[in-house]
C-alpha cells in the first residue's frame, strides 16, 4: 500500500472533519462548496437547456446565509478555556519549556489552548515531541487532517502506538514570496524497537534516510506522541463535540436558500399579457410604461403566495434551538457534579468541555514526560489544568434558565453565549435586547 495510504477511521471521518473546518472558515467556505447547498431541480434542466442559465444557482447560493453558530460557540468555549490557569512544575532540564514548547516559540499554555481549539473542533489532536538542532525538545501540534494512519502493537506489554504518517506541507522552491506548497508524509514508526523517522513525496519517494531518534540515554524505545481526544486519549477517533451544531448549521443554511428565493420571488411578481399578435413584444414595465393591449386583452401579475417560507421559518427555527442545545451539553453548564464520577458520566454520554480540557492537559503532561526522558532529566514534574469554570462566575441555574429563554425567543441568543463564555450579561436595555432578537429572525442569528 502507499504512504498516503488512510486509516479506515480517518477516510469514515473525513467529511466531518471538513464539514467542521469549513463551518469555523464561514460562509464563505461554506457557499465555495457546491455539495452543500443541493442544486434544485428547475435549474438542473434550465442548465440542460442553456448553461448560462448558471446564474440562477449562483443567484440561489448568493441568498443563501451561513449562521456562524459553530464559530460563535467556538470562541466562547475558548474564552472560557484561557481563564483556566495550568498547574506547571518542570524539572530543571526542560524548565524552559514553559515558555518555549513549540516550534514557533509559544509556550505550554499556548499550546494546552491550541489542543484544546483543535479537540473541540475535530474530536482529536496530535502532539508529538521532537528535539531541535540543539537537542533541546519541542512539541508539534498535528491537526485531525494531518493525522492520516496509525497502527498499535504490543509494546513493553501495553498497546502503544507503532506506526504513525502524518500528511504536511511543504513550501516549494526558494522563493520567499510565494506560498505554493508540496505535500508531504512522515512516517513514524518502531524499528526494531527503536523510534525512527521518515519522510516521503507524494508519490511514495523517500525524500530522506530514516532518521533514528536518541535520546540522552540512549534509543527511544517508543513514538514520543500523544493523540488527544475528546472523551480519552486512546487512538481511536472519538466523536466531534461541535458536529450537531455544525449539522444544523448546514440544514440551516438549506432552508434558508429556499426561504430567500421565495421571499425574492414574492417581491418580483411576474408580468403575464394575452392577447398579444405575434408581432407586438411588451418588455417594459413599471408606473411610467402604459402597455396597449388589443380588445379582449388582458394583463396580470403572477404572484407566489409564499405559503411554504411559515414551513421553512419553523424549521430553521428547530436547527437554531438543536444548535443551541447542542453548545449548551458540550459546556454542561447544568451539572454541578465535578471530579471522577463527572468525567465518567460525560465519557458514557458525550465529550464536555470539562472532558476536553482534562484529556488534553493529560496529553501535555505525557508529551513532557517524553521530553524530560529524552533529555534525561529527572524531578518533579506536572501539567495538571483544574475545569472549574465557576471562576468565571457562570452560575449552572441562570444558564439554564437563559437556555429555555434563547430558546423561547424572550432574550437572544447573544446574551445566553456572552454570559457562557463571561460570566456576565451584557448591559443593554429591554429595547435593545428586544431588537437584537428580532433581528436574528428565525433561525439566522449568530449564537
Amino acid at each position: 500500500m502507499p504512504v498516503s495510504s488512510r486509516h479506515p477511521d480517518y477516510t469514515a471521518h473525513l467529511a466531518d472533519w471538513l464539514m467542521m473546518a469549513e463551518a469555523v472558515q464561514g460562509e464563505s467556505a461554506v457557499k465555495a462548496n457546491p455539495a452543500n447547498l443541493p442544486k434544485p431541480a428547475g435549474m438542473v434542466e434550465a442548465e440542460k437547456d442553456d448553461p448560462s442559465n448558471s446564474y440562477l444557482y449562483e443567484a440561489y447560493t448568493l441568498r443563501a446565509q451561513y449562521p456562524h453558530w459553530v464559530k460563535d460557540a467556538l470562541r466562547s468555549m475558548i474564552g472560557m478555556v484561557s481563564r483556566l490557569q495550568p498547574e506547571i512544575t518542570l524539572p530543571a532540564g526542560i524548565a524552559r519549556m514553559e515558555d518555549d514548547a513549540t516550534a514557533d516559540g509559544f509556550g505550554l499554555r499556548q499550546l494546552f489552548m491550541r489542543a484544546c481549539r483543535d479537540v473541540i473542533l475535530f474530536g482529536r489532536a496530535g502532539l508529538l515531541v521532537d528535539v531541535d538542532s540543539d537537542g533541546a525538545p519541542y512539541i508539534t501540534l498535528y491537526p485531525a487532517l494531518s493525522l492520516i494512519n496509525w497502527g498499535l502493537s504490543d509494546q513493553r506489554g501495553r498497546q502503544d502506538l507503532a506506526l504513525v504518517v502524518l500528511q504536511e506541507d511543504r513550501r516549494k522552491g526558494d522563493d520567499r514570496f510565494a506560498h505554493e506548497v508540496d505535500t508531504v508524509y512522515r512516517v513514524l514508526s518502531l524499528e526494531d524497537g527503536a523510534y525512527a523517522s521518515q519522510l516521503f513525496d507524494d508519490k511514495g519517494a523517500a525524500i530522506e534516510e530514516p532518521q533514528s531518534a536518541r535520546g540522552v540515554a540512549g534509543a527511544i524505545r517508543y513514538i514520543p506522541m500523544v493523540i488527544a481526544g475528546s472523551t480519552d486519549n486512546a487512538a481511536d477517533v472519538d466523536e466531534i463535540p461541535l458536529s450537531t451544531m455544525a449539522k444544523a448549521a448546514l440544514k440551516s443554511y438549506q432552508l434558508s436558500a429556499d426561504l430567500f428565493s421565495n421571499a425574492h420571488a414574492t417581491c418580483h411578481a411576474q408580468p403575464v399579457v394575452v392577447g398579444l399578435d405575434d408581432n407586438q413584444d411588451l418588455r417594459v414595465t413599471g408606473p411610467s410604461a402604459a402597455w396597449c393591449l388589443p380588445t379582449g386583452g388582458n394583463a396580470f401579475y403572477l404572484e407566489p403566495s409564499g405559503a411554504g417560507s411559515a414551513i421553512n421559518e419553523r424549521l430553521m427555527e428547530q436547527q437554531r434551538n438543536a444548535a443551541l442545545e447542542a453548545g449548551a451539553r458540550v459546556i454542561d453548564v447544568g451539572s454541578q457534579e465535578s471530579g471522577e464520577a463527572r468525567k465518567a458520566r460525560q465519557n458514557d454520554q458525550h465529550s464536555t468541555l470539562y472532558t476536553i480540557v482534562i484529556t488534553v492537559a493529560e496529553a501535555v503532561e505525557q508529551c513532557l514526560r517524553y521530553a524530560a526522558e529524552i533529555v534525561a532529566t529527572s524531578g518533579d514534574l506536572r501539567f495538571a489544568v483544574k475545569p472549574d469554570f465557576s471562576s468565571a462566575g457562570v452560575d449552572p441555574q441562570i444558564a439554564a434558565q437563559l437556555l429555555t429563554a434563547a430558546q423561547a425567543g424572550i432574550v437572544s441568543h447573544d446574551s445566553f453565549w456572552r454570559y457562557i463564555s463571561t460570566g456576565k450579561l451584557p448591559e443593554r436595555d429591554w429595547l435593545a435586547e428586544l431588537e437584537l432578537i428580532q433581528e436574528q429572525g428565525p433561525g439566522l442569528g449568530g449564537m
